[in-house]
């Protein structure tokens, strides 16, 4: 399930990054791949991954993104940041 995840977020992120149009429908399809599989491994082992001090670091960066309209490289390294969080779920 966790390869599916990354592989939601390698599409979402591909189709973020590039400003080609064609591109968009891409970026929902990777959306909506991240969501349903970060919810099955939520669902996998809950009480762990909701007393993670690291789960609720992703979480607040990925309510911040979805407000951040600024530069390029502020988005790429918030996205950074979140995986850097998902890692700590995953080995703290």
């Amino acid at each position: 399930m966790g390869a599916l995840h990354v592989l939601g977020l390698a599409v979402f992120a591909g189709s973020v990054l590039s400003d080609a149009p064609e591109l968009r429908r891409l970026r929902w399809i990777g959306l909506a791949v991240m969501i349903l599989t970060g919810a099955l491994l939520f669902a996998a082992n809950p009480v762990r991954t909701y007393n993670s001090w690291f789960f609720w670091m992703k979480v607040a960066l990925l309510g911040a993104l979805a407000f951040v309209r600024g530069p390029r490289w502020l988005v790429v390294g918030m996205w950074a940041a979140v995986i850097a969080a998902s890692r700590g779920i995953a080995y703290y």
